[in-house]
This record gives structure tokens, sequence and C-alpha cells, in this order.
């Protein structure tokens, strides 16, 4: 991740804690879902833009 940024904005390293943070989020939106029941099939748009979201524009 940090590598993928660091191509993108090489003035905006990425802390480490971002990528765990990305990371932690995705894993936890679709768990969340479970826990609620919802459907998972529109979910992978969310989890992309959440990860996205994340990290340093």
């Amino acid at each position: 991740m940090a590598a993928l940024v660091a191509e993108r904005r090489p003035d905006r390293p990425v802390p480490p804690v971002a990528g765990t943070a990305a990371i932690g989020a995705v894993v936890h939106l679709p768990a969340a879902a479970i826990e609620e029941g919802r459907d998972l099939s529109s979910m992978s748009g969310v989890l992309a833009g959440t990860a996205q979201r994340l990290l340093p524009a």
C-alpha cells in the first residue's frame, strides 16, 4: 500500500498505521454487514472506496 501511494504522491508518505487502518476497515465492514443480516453483493464499491479514503490523497 505504501508503495502504491509513494508512486502517486511521493511527497506524502503513508504512515505505517494507515495500512493497518485500511485493512481493518475493509475487514470490519463486511463483518458488520453479516452480523446485521445485510446482503454483501453490493459492498465491493464501498470496501474499495473506504480503503481509498483512508489513504492520503
